[in-house]
Formats: C-alpha cells, sequence, structure tokens
C-alpha cells in the first residue's frame, strides 16, 4: 500500500486553519508535500515498518533482523580505509597545525575512494553501499576520528547524494569524479536570518543577461554552519529563483580558490565550535554568476529531505561509534583509578554508566542498519527514520554524561578526544532535523493514512461549524456553555457515514489487538518475553492517538508536548525491537547486553507513561508563562543585562 501525494498535507493544514493558525498551517502543507514529492521518488511500495508495527499488520521477524544480519557480514573485520586512516592517526598527521582534518589524511584515502565511496564507478568512485559507509563511519567514530566520519557523511549522503538523486548525467560526469580525489562538496542550506527554516530561505538568484543565473547570499542571506565547505570545494545552494520567488532551486557552486577582492565572494569560519576539526563556514556572494548548465533540475528542500533520510542513518552510525569510544575511555580509566573502596570498576554506578553507554551505543547502531535495510528492500522510512536519528542524538548526550561521571574532571582535559567530542554528540540533537520537532513530524507521518481514512471528515464537520472567535470542543463544558452548538455539531457527526466507519474500524481492531496479545514471541527467553512487551504496547498507540484526538480535536495539531511524548514512546518500543533484532542468538555477551538495553528502555518508556497525566495541567502553566515571556514581561528574567545574539545580522568585520 502506498500514501497519496498531499493525503497528510490536508488533514493536518485544515485541523490548523480551522484552528485559526494560518501561517503555520501553509507550512506544515508546505513541508508535507515536499516530503510526499521524495515518497513519489523513492517509489517506496511498503508501508512503513513502524506503521505496520502499530496498526498491523506485524512484519516478520526475518526483516526486523535484516539489519543486523547485513551489518554482521560486513563488519567481520576492520575495514580499509578505517585501517589507512588510524595508520595516518598513529604518525600525528590527521590533523593540521589549526587543528582541522589534514589533507595528509585525504591523500592516504584517495587509493581506497573514501570520499566517494557510495559514487557508482562509473563516475569514478567505489560503489559500495550506504550499510557498509555506516561500518567504516562507526569504526572510524569509535577510534577518535569522528570529524572524518562527519566529513565523509555530510559528503556522501548530502554532498553525492544531491547529484545522484536529482543532478542531470553532465552534472554527474564533471562533479562527481573529482570526489574520488579527496575534493569537498558540502549542502548550503541554513542562513545567517532564518537558520534551517528550509520554506524561509532568503538567498536568491536572478537570470543573467549573459546567461546563467547571479546569485545574491549577503548579510542576513549569508550561508551559515555550512560543514565541508572551503576554498576550492564544491556546494550544492539552495537559492530562492527571483527575490521575492516562490520556487526553491539547487546550484552546484565551484567555490573559488580564494576571497575575491571586491567583496562580491568571501567564505569565513562560522565560528562554531561544534565541528571544529571540520570546515565549517559562513559564505558571502553578491552578484555572484552561475553558469546554466550547474542549476540542478529539482526543488532544492525535496532534494535535502530525501538526501536526509540516509543522513540520519549515518549519523546513529556515527552516534554508535562515538559512545564505544566514551566506554572504551571510561573502562580503561575505571580499571587503571582507584577511589574509596578500591579500582573504579569494581563498583556497581560505574558499571552502570559504562554499560549503559555500550547500550546506548548497540541501539544507535541497530536502528542504522534496520534502517538502512529496509531503505535497500524498497520500504517506505516514515517514522523509522526519525526516531532513528533522535534515539541515536538522545543517547549520545545521555552516554557522555555517563562518562563525566565515571571519569571525572579528566573528561574535560582539552587535548582528550572524549572532551573533543562533546560539542559534536550536544549538536546530534539539531543537526538532520531538531529533535522534538522530528518527532512530532514522526507522529503525523504514521497517523497519516489513519486520518484521512477514519478522521477527516469527522475534523472536517469540526471545522466547518467554528466560529470567529468561539472555537468549539465537544467537551462537558462546552455542553453546558453552549449546548445549541454543540448539540448541533454532535448530530452532524452522528449523521455521518465517517462515524459508523470509525465505529467498525475500532470494533475490528479491538478483535485483532486481542488475538496478537496472545501471539508468541519470534525468539524464547527473556528476549522473547520484552519483544512481545513492545509489540503488544505498540499496537496500542492508535488508541493513545485516538484519545489525543478525542481529548484535543483540532487543537491536537497544536499541542507539541503531548505529540513529543507519543513520539518518544514509539521511540522507546521500536528501539526495544531494534536491539533485541539486531544481535545474534549464538553470541551469549552481545544477547546480554541487548537483554540490559532493551530493560532500560521499557523503564524509560514506563516512566514517560507514568508522567503523561500531568502534561495537560502543565501546558496551561506554559501557555500563561509563555505568554509573558514573549511579550518581554518575564519578571524573573528582567534583572539580567542582554548582550548581542551570537550570530548577528551583519558580516563580520
Amino acid at each position: 500500500m502506498k500514501k497519496d501525494a498531499n493525503d497528510h498535507a490536508s488533514t493536518s493544514a485544515t485541523a490548523l486553519r480551522a484552528a485559526g493558525d494560518n501561517v503555520l498551517a501553509d507550512d506544515v502543507q508546505g513541508l508535507e508535500q515536499t516530503a510526499d514529492a521524495v515518497d513519489a521518488k523513492l517509489g517506496s511500495s511498503t508501508v512503513a515498518l513502524v506503521e505496520r508495527l502499530i496498526f498491523g499488520p506485524s512484519p516478520k521477524w526475518e526483516e526486523l533482523t535484516q539489519g543486523g544480519r547485513t551489518a554482521a557480514a560486513l563488519a567481520t573485520e576492520r575495514h580499509p580505509v578505517v585501517a589507512a586512516a588510524l595508520e595516518v592517526l598513529d604518525r600525528g598527521e590527521a590533523f593540521d597545525e589549526s587543528g582541522k582534518l589534514s589533507d595528509r589524511l585525504r591523500d592516504a584515502l584517495i587509493p581506497h575512494k573514501a570520499h566517494a565511496f557510495t559514487v557508482p564507478e562509473q563516475f569514478g568512485g567505489a560503489g559500495k553501499s550506504y550499510a557498509e559507509l555506516g561500518v567504516v563511519l562507526e569504526q572510524l567514530s569509535a577510534n577518535g576520528l569522528g570529524a572524518l566520519a562527519v566529513e565523509l557523511s555530510g559528503q556522501l549522503t548530502i554532498g553525492a547524494g544531491s547529484l545522484l538523486g536529482y543532478g542531470s548525467e553532465e552534472q554527474r560526469a564533471k562533479f562527481l569524479p573529482a570526489l574520488a580525489q579527496g575534493r569537498l562538496m558540502g549542502f548550503a542550506l541554513t542562513e545567517v536570518g532564518v537558520g534551517v527554516n528550509a520554506k524561509k530561505i532568503q538567498a536568491y538568484v536572478e537570470p543573467c543577461s549573459t546567461g546563467g543565473w547571479t546569485l545574491h547570499a549577503t548579510g542576513p542571506r549569508n550561508k551559515l554552519w555550512i560543514t565541508s565547505a572551503r576554498h576550492g570545494g564544491i556546494l550544492g545552494l539552495v537559492a530562492r529563483i527571483g527575490k521575492e520567488g516562490k520556487e526553491l532551486g539547487l546550484f552546484v557552486i565551484e567555490v573559488p580558490e580564494q576571497d575575491a577582492e571586491d567583496g562580491s565572494f568571501w567564505l569565513k569560519p562560522s565560528g562554531v565550535d561544534a565541528f571544529h576539526q571540520n570546515y565549517n563556514s559562513r559564505i558571502h556572494f553578491d552578484g555572484f554568476h552561475i553558469p546554466e548548465a550547474n542549476k540542478i533540475p529539482a526543488d532544492g528542500v525535496e532534494v535535502l529531505f530525501y538526501c536526509l533520510r540516509l543522513g540520519r542513518c549515518m549519523l546513529a552510525a556515527m552516534a554508535s561509534g562515538y559512545q564505544r569510544m566514551l566506554a572504551k575511555d571510561s573502562l580503561d580509566f575505571a580499571r587503571a583509578r582507584s577511589s574509596l573502596g578500591g579500582i573504579v570498576s569494581r563498583h556497581e554506578l560505574p558499571r552502570w554508566a559504562m554499560l549503559e553507554m555500550s547500550g546506548n551505543a548497540l541501539q544507535s547502531y541497530a536502528l542504522s542498519h534496520l534502517s538502512l535495510a529496509q531503505d535497500t528492500a524498497g520500504v517506505n522510512l516514515a517514522g523509522l527514520r526519525d526516531l532513528t536519528k533522535s534515539a541515536a542524538a538522545a543517547t549520545s548526550v545521555a552516554s557522555m554524561i555517563h562518562a563525566e561521571h565515571v571519569m571525572g574532571g579528566r573528561a574535560f582535559t582539552q587535548t582528550h578526544r572524549v572532551n573533543q567530542s562533546r560539542a559534536n554528540l550536544h549538536l546530534f540533537g539539531i543537526v538532520e532535523g531538531e529533535d522534538n520537532m522530528i518527532r512530532m513530524g514522526m507522529v503525523r507521518d504514521l497517523t497519516a493514512n489513519f486520518s484521512k481514512i477514519y478522521l477527516s471528515d469527522l475534523l472536517g464537520i469540526m471545522a466547518a461549524k467554528q466560529q470567529a472567535g468561539a472555537p468549539l470542543r465537544l467537551t462537558a463544558s462546552s455542553v453546558w456553555r453552549e449546548p445549541g452548538r454543540v448539540l448541533s455539531l454532535a448530530s452532524a457527526m452522528l449523521r455521518s457515514p465517517a462515524f459508523w466507519k470509525l465505529k467498525v474500524w475500532g470494533v475490528r481492531n479491538l478483535f485483532s489487538d486481542a488475538c496478537a496479545w496472545f501471539s508468541k514471541p519470534p525468539v524464547s527467553g527473556e528476549s522473547g518475553q520484552l519483544i512481545q512487551y513492545a509489540t503488544r504496547r505498540l499496537r496500542l498507540v492508535k488508541w493513545r492517538y485516538l484519545g489525543l484526538t478525542l481529548l484535543y480535536q483540532l487543537e491536537l495539531t497544536r499541542a507539541q508536548k503531548p505529540l513529543v511524548e507519543l513520539g518518544e514512546e514509539i521511540e522507546h518500543l521500536v528501539s526495544m525491537i531494534a536491539v533485541l533484532a539486531h544481535v545474534s542468538p549464538d553470541n551469549p555477551t552481545d544477547q546480554a547486553l541487548a537483554v540490559f538495553q532493551a530493560k532500560q528502555l521499557k523503564l524509560r518508556y514506563k516512566k514517560l507513561r507514568c508522567g503523561a497525566g500531568d502534561v495537560a495541567s502543565q501546558r496551561a502553566i506554559v501557555d500563561t508563562l509563555g505568554e509573558q515571556m514573549h511579550a518581554g514581561e518575564a519578571d524573573w528574567l528582567s534583572d539580567i543585562r542582554s548582550v548581542e545574539l551570537p550570530i548577528s545580522w551583519q558580516e563580520p568585520k
């Protein structure tokens, strides 16, 4: 079963407009239409795995274990790319005098075509799979070369990926072979003025009288936080077609070797502490010429969405390696350091912390390779691509804190790799999509078909009954306040075929869920019990979502905290299944670690559920105090002097 274009855009946008939020409705609909266009291009013919876990039919066990089997087959020994990189690291030549990745390191990787690892051989690349790339990135991150993993990930997913997915044959033939020689390619989307709000991009191009385009990205339109952007490199740059145009284009730019003397182009460090071992830049264009042949025939934001699905998988692979590194360094410290009562590694709390780091690493790796296996099989990644990223980002921060507790002040030694990884791991929650935003998007994606078929008509009836300035919800208090309007709305709903269709759905799913509750787990023992726990509760998610719809009705699209918490519940439960399906039953050590992590996830899920009842009252407080903050009337902050924002809208001196 395949989603039709615009299915869930209309449901979400209609509810938002009925609730009076037209600006958000336009933004949501635009982004969802872009996501639908990507799904159509990918041609994913199978319903998303997470959607099937919630709404049925349940996926086969063989499908859930495919990622683990593929990863195990690829990771039998240290990869040649990793071996070559570590040899340079051991010689002390992996970083230059400024602390950034060195060209000596890149030169050592040219024979292995690392910077064109997933580029087809016909374009000069190594022609390897993204699953193999995930293995390489994990091994690099685990061994102190997380910066190189970041560079390769961006280069191959959002850089080369944009050309492979949407570029013309001429563009691929021209630019892709250069990547095999270590030439860097970045993706210039974010800007000083609008950040990562893709639909609000302000950089623009105008047709040039001599052919091609003239690019303007000045002041707040400067491209900012552009990883792997350097003089002499290549950029995929998103810009508006015309200063006030609605269409967003994507252009391939060959970055000049030096800044222009007339100020029409310059490239400077962005000043961001994260990714400080990588090139990370702010770029200014004023009347910069782009040849006509360098315009990629696609919408720039669509290309971004297309590439992000793989970018999120690679982020999780890197997060896994980083977390294994934290666990290893913490263990080395704990085995060598004495404290009250003896060697640190003999105490329960540091042992628990090191196992949490290791379990978090296993979870990130399992989700990464499950997602990659699904993508290879042509399965829609809705939900899975999102929770893969958000789970990896969240556990990375948690693992960093665990490492700091085990190692104490030594975790902050400036030259140590634990300290150098801190800013990167904290930034993982923002790059590739801010975690809470993508959790809300995940819930929308996973419930889109259900909402369209069973809820959209009922919400449409409710929207039609709304009056300006007098929103109506079917609640006990509204019956008392406005009995006439409530009776009219209830009568219209009861007469609608949609109401009875939803009722039939409810009866049918109550029966199917009851049958599924007594089904046998796919494996025996404690692993099977944990898998059964997670699968049963994932089937309850649809009832939770229906309950939230009945509670919030048209306001659900703006009830962000409940949607985020529902997304977190899904994230924990799917992660339980992924981690247990990933490890081989023939390896008792891996099995024990997987069970440990699954139990930790179960505890996180249960804690989240216990606090759900307090959300409504807390939202009321947030609404009241939030309005005060928005109006500049936050008394508890009024005695603090303001300073200039970290990124000014003015060009740097």
